[in-house]
Parts: C-alpha cells; structure tokens; sequence
C-alpha cells in the first residue's frame, strides 16, 4: 500500500497547495487500485500529477465540508466532458446525505444524483471492500456528520481521520486522567 498527499492545507487551499486529498494506491498480483480518501477543494488539479483522475476506482469523503469534497464537482465535469469522458460511474462513499449534497454543490436543482458517480453511504462499523483494501469507517466527533476510515490492505493498516483529534467511540465516555 502506497500514500501519496495530494493536498493537505487545511480549511483553504494555498497557492502551491490544495485542500485535503490523500491517493492510497496498492496492486493485487493483476492490477493496481486507486483510491481517494477525500477530495478538498483545489486537490483536482495536483492530483493528475500523480494519476489519471479516470484510472480512479473510488472516492471516500471524510465529511462534506468543502475542503474535503468541494473538487468532486470538478471530476464531474471531467469524467462527463474531458477529452476521453468515463464509461463507467465511480463509486464515491460519505457520510449519509452525500449524493444530494454533492449534487446541490454541482448546481442541479432537482433531486437527481451528480452524474458519473455511484454514490454511498458509510455507516460506523460497517466494512465495505476495494479491490485488495478493506475499509472501515467509524463515526468521529466533528461539528457535522463525519468518519475516520481504517483502510487495510493485506499486512498494512492506513488510519485516516479527516479533521478529528483523538475520540471515543460513539456510545462510549472515556475517563479525562484515567490511567
């Protein structure tokens, strides 16, 4: 498994450096997977230093606040209308509500999802399987609905936390000093 920091500036993008975008790569004996862990506002265009944004197998959004999702319309509009536009739609995971926030960002005023996505929800707990990575989202403290990602690929285990610190699981308290 291979990390690869697109963009990590934090709440807005700088002049040489995008918002959260982290590509997590890994081969398994026939081929190699890309997998997004966010896709922050500024991250569309560093990120095709480092793959082809159509060679994507999917998206994990951390959260909605746009400097972890804002460049998802970009890839829209990429994968619709780019000079070999996408075949297939790609999976894109997030916290509950993500297809019509995603497609209010876009600009689409009905109720329709953001075109060339298949889009998920990540619930606490509950693994859902990438080609070699299995990732695992657990709910996290955070002023709106958002997920740390535990992703594992074989022996290597990748933690991602988005913009959380250090928290119980949901429905547990830890003790402030215990030992």
């Amino acid at each position: 498994m291979r990390l690869t920091v697109v963009g990590c500036s934090g709440s807005v993008p700088g002049p040489e450096a995008a918002a959260s975008c982290y590509l997590v790569t890994a081969d398994d004996g026939e081929r190699r997977w890309r997998v997004l862990l966010d896709l922050g506002s500024g991250a569309l265009g560093p990120l095709q230093r480092h793959t082809d944004p159509l060679a994507l197998d999917a998206v994990l959004l951390s959260h909605l606040h746009p400097d972890h999702c804002l460049d998802l319309s970009g890839l829209s509009v990429l994968r619709r209308h780019g000079p070999v536009p996408a075949t297939t739609d790609l999976p894109v995971w997030g916290p509950p509500g993500v297809a019509e926030r995603m497609a209010r960002v876009h600009g689409v005023r009905q109720a329709e999802p953001l075109p060339g996505f298949r889009f998920g929800e990540l619930s606490h707990g509950s693994p859902l399987r990438i080609g070699p990575f299995v990732v695992t989202p657990y709910a996290v403290r955070h002023p709106v609905p958002a997920f740390g990602l535990r992703l594992a690929c074989g022996d290597a285990v990748l933690a991602y936390t988005g913009d959380t610190d250090t928290c119980a699981a949901p429905g547990q308290e830890w003790e402030v000093g215990a030992g």
